[in-house]
């Protein structure tokens, strides 16, 4: 290799590693502006209106959610079923899980299958340390969490 390809790796190399920690902090800041994961939590902060809510980021449990304790059959007669994405809701964590609705059903108007809240967390680690099973039940009024 000449001295001048040498001299022109060099450079370029070190402009590289000149421009890595800008291009870091603007990887940061693309991140920062796309779409709130499931982890986002809508707060207000305490003193202040319900008119300017403040968003607290709370990492994702990353901890395998246990296997269903029991399954039992959706009942029919069903209008609508879907997914409820895991996430926190009132400082529990709630792991995926299905709902389904219904009309003119005695029984209430959804049917949430039984699912695992971790109600105990390491939140800097992203770990549960206490899963409770909710068993599969029917709501009188449609709440989705």
């Amino acid at each position: 290799m000449s001295y001048f390809m040498l001299r022109g790796l060099s450079l370029f190399l070190s402009g590289l590693i000149f421009l890595m920690p800008s291009l870091n902090a603007h990887a940061q800041n693309v991140a920062d502006t796309s779409v709130p994961s499931a982890a986002t939590v809508p707060a207000t902060a305490p003193g202040t209106s319900t008119a300017a809510p403040v968003v607290i980021e709370k990492p994702v449990i990353v901890t395998a959610v246990p296997a269903p304790k029991e399954t039992i059959v959706t009942p029919a007669g069903y209008v609508n079923c879907f997914t409820i994405k895991a996430g926190w809701y009132q400082e529990i964590w709630v792991a995926e899980h299905r709902v389904c609705q219904y009309q003119n059903a005695p029984s209430g108007v959804a049917w949430i299958e039984g699912y695992w809240t971790c109600t105990k967390y390491n939140v800097a680690e992203g770990q549960c340390t206490n899963w409770d099973w909710k068993v599969a039940h029917w709501e009188k009024t449609l709440t989705i969490y």
